[in-house]
C-alpha cells in the first residue's frame, strides 16, 4: 500500500514557539508565514498615522491575522469592529458591533477605561456599566462623539469586512470616516474580501459617495504559490514534530490552491486525526459547507436572479469559462435568448463579490472560481 494512504497516528505536544496550524486568527508575528512585506507596509502605514488604510484579498488569505499582528506590534490602542454577517442595512447592528469591539478592548485594558470614563459619561447615547459601555443607536451623533473621545487617546479603528455594511447604515459609516479623514487624526483600517464591493464602499468611481476622492493606502494579499504552500505545510508539521509525506503535501497543495485558511484546516485536521489522504477530502467536505453558506448569503439578497447566478457559477466550476459558453448555459437553462447585458450584470456582481476571477490573455478572456473549495462544492 502506498505511504500516502497510511494513517499515521499523531500525538502533538505544542511548544511555546510559532504555530501555523492554529485555526484562530493570529496575533503574533512568529505565527504568520511569509507576510513580512505586507506586515512592514501595514506597520509603516499605522505608525505614520495614515488616515485610511485598505487591506484587501479574497476570503481566507489571513487578512484578520495580519491586521491583528500589525496592531499589536504598533503598540497603540485599537478596535477591530467585526462586520462579518452584519445586517447590511442596520444601524443597530453597526452600533452593537462597535460596542462589542470597544468593550472587548476595555475589558483587557482597565486603565484605558479609567482614562476615558469622564469623556464617555457625558456623551448622549452612551451608558457606562462596569468596565464597559452600552450604546444607543437612536442618535447618529453618538458614534461621532465616541470616536472623538477615542481619538484623544490615539486609537486606530479597523472595520473588518467593511463591505458587509451597505444601504443607509453603510453610507452613515462612510460619512463618519470621511469626516474624521478631513477633520480628525484617527487612522481607519478597512479590510475586504469582496473587492468590488469594497471599492463601492470607498466610492472609487462614484462622485456622490462620501469617501470619493479620499486618498487611501492599499495593501493586497495574494494566495500562496505552490512553493510557498508546500513550505508552509512542511514548517507547520515540523513545529508539531511530525514528518509529513511529501506526496501527501503535494496533493493537498494541488487541491487547496494556496488558500492559507484551507491549508491551515488541513494541517490542524491532520494533527488531530492523522496524516492520510482522506483528510484532504474531509477538509473539502467541511469547508464546502462554509463556502456554500457564504454563497447562500449572497444569493438570498438576489432571489429573482438566483437560478441565473447558480447556472453561471456551476458552469464555471465545471470548466465552461468563456463568455459564449456561459451565455449558452443560461440560454439552455431558460430556453430562450438572453441579452449580453444580462450576462454582463451577473458576471460583474460575481466579480465584485470575489466569487470569481477574470483572466485576460491578449484577446482571450476567461472566468474562474476564486476559491477551489467553492468550486468543489458546486461540482458535487
Amino acid at each position: 500500500m502506498s505511504n500516502i494512504l497510511l494513517t499515521i497516528g499523531v500525538i502533538v505536544y505544542y511548544r511555546g514557539d510559532s504555530l501555523y496550524f492554529d485555526e484562530r486568527p493570529k496575533s503574533r508575528r512568529e505565527d504568520l508565514y511569509d507576510r513580512e512585506k505586507e506586515l512592514k507596509e501595514m506597520l509603516d502605514s499605522i505608525e505614520s498615522r495614515r488616515p485610511l488604510i485598505i487591506l484587501r484579498g479574497i476570503r481566507r488569505l489571513g487578512k484578520t491575522s495580519l491586521l491583528r499582528v500589525a496592531l499589536n506590534e504598533a503598540r497603540i490602542p485599537y478596535l477591530i469592529v467585526d462586520l462579518r454577517g452584519v445586517n447590511p442595512n442596520s444601524r443597530r447592528d453597526l452600533y452593537l458591533r462597535f460596542q462589542a469591539a470597544l468593550n472587548e478592548y476595555l475589558s483587557k485594558n482597565a486603565s484605558m477605561f479609567t482614562k476615558l470614563k469622564d469623556k464617555l459619561k457625558i456623551i448622549d447615547g452612551v451608558s457606562l456599566s462596569g468596565i464597559g459601555i452600552s450604546l444607543s443607536w437612536k442618535n447618529p451623533e453618538t458614534l461621532y462623539s465616541l470616536i472623538s473621545a477615542l481619538e484623544g487617546e490615539g486609537f486606530a479603528i479597523a472595520f473588518d469586512e467593511v463591505q458587509e455594511i451597505r444601504g443607509p447604515a453603510g453610507k452613515e459609516l462612510a460619512s463618519l470616516i470621511a469626516h474624521f479623514y478631513d477633520y480628525g487624526e484617527t487612522t481607519f483600517i478597512l479590510t475586504g474580501s469582496e473587492v468590488g464591493l469594497l471599492y463601492d464602499f470607498l466610492g472609487v468611481e462614484n462622485p456622490d459617495a462620501p469617501l470619493y476622492g479620499r486618498v487611501f493606502h492599499e495593501i493586497g494579499l495574494s494566495r500562496f504559490s505552490m512553493e510557498q504552500s508546500l513550505d508552509f505545510l512542511r514548517r507547520g508539521f515540523k513545529q508539531a514534530g511530525v514528518d509529513a509525506p511529501e506526496e501527501l503535501l503535494e496533493k493537498a497543495v494541488d487541491t487547496l490552491d494556496g488558500i492559507v485558511g484551507w491549508l491551515v484546516k488541513f494541517g490542524a485536521l491532520s494533527l488531530r486525526e492523522g496524516l492520510k489522504e482522506e483528510s484532504i477530502d474531509k477538509v473539502l467536505g467541511e469547508a464546502s459547507k462554509l463556502a456554500l453558506t457564504e454563497l447562500e448569503r449572497f444569493l438570498e439578497k438576489r432571489p429573482l436572479a438566483r437560478k441565473r447566478y447558480l447556472t453561471v457559477l456551476q458552469a464555471i466550476a465545471s470548466g465552461k469559462n468563456t463568455w459564449s459558453e456561459l451565455k449558452r448555459e443560461i440560454e439552455r437553462m431558460e430556453k430562450r435568448e438572453v441579452e449580453d447585458a444580462t450576462l454582463a450584470r451577473l458576471l460583474n456582481a460575481l466579480l465584485k463579490a470575489s466569487f470569481i476571477e477574470k483572466r485576460v490573455r491578449g484577446r482571450n478572456v476567461t472566468y474562474h472560481m476564486a476559491d477551489p473549495v467553492l468550486e468543489f462544492a458546486l461540482r458535487h
